[in-house]
């Protein structure tokens, strides 16, 4: 059993009753967000939330089919054998390196004239430098991301407030297009427009 809803962009929206798990009113007011199980996306539809239970009232309830679970690495012994458990073999211990021992005279302090005479070394490349330093050597860095959005789309996505990550990247999509979500859902956080605690969007007012 499927319901039609319609977007705020005007395009009809067909669900499967069955398997609609929330529907809750918009932060403006305006409509419902309608999340179904299965694709991983919210639908802002204009029908309030009242409207939308109306039409899921008799939806029957998704049939879920047990799976059996068969064990097919377990090998069967033959009939009439009994299957002996498996005899652990102990662990074997790496042979311990001997230590050299140290013969003849014993190693001279370097003098400053010595050390005078010995051959510079060549200085490490700055990768190995930092390794040896225990610090990793940092990469320039990349520009940053690009938003797409204009101040009035971040004006409106402001008043939408969708509260998870997911809600957000939905609405990106689906309310304003956006082809590259990931690039400006970073170049949001990085003009403080939100802030990302996981997957919590937290705007100005929750900080």
């Amino acid at each position: 059993m499927f319901i039609k809803l319609t977007k705020f962009d005007n395009r009809p929206v067909w669900l499967n009753a069955g398997f609609i798990v929330t529907v809750e009113p918009r932060r403006d007011g305006n409509g419902a967000i309608v999340v179904p199980i299965g694709d991983g996306l919210d639908y802002d539809v204009r029908e309030s939330p009242e409207e939308v239970l109306r039409m899921l009232e008799g939806a029957p309830a998704p049939t879920v089919v047990p799976v059996p679970v068969s064990d097919c690495l377990t090998k069967a012994p033959a009939d009439g054998a009994v299957a002996e458990p498996p005899v652990a073999e102990p662990p074997v211990e790496a042979p311990k390196p001997k230590k050299r021992a140290t013969r003849g005279r014993a190693k001279q302090p370097i003098t400053a004239k010595a050390a005078e005479t010995r051959p510079a070394e060549a200085p490490a490349p700055a990768a190995e430098a930092a390794a040896e330093a225990g610090v990793e050597a940092t990469a320039p860095s990349a520009p940053p991301p690009k938003l797409e959005l204009s101040e009035a789309d971040v004006q409106r996505l402001r008043k939408l407030g969708p509260k998870t990550l997911g809600k957000l990247k939905n609405t990106l999509a689906t309310q304003f297009m956006i082809a590259d979500i990931g690039a400006n859902v970073a170049a949001l956080v990085g003009q403080g427009v939100f802030a990302l605690d996981g997957s919590k969007v937290l705007w100005p007012a929750e900080t």
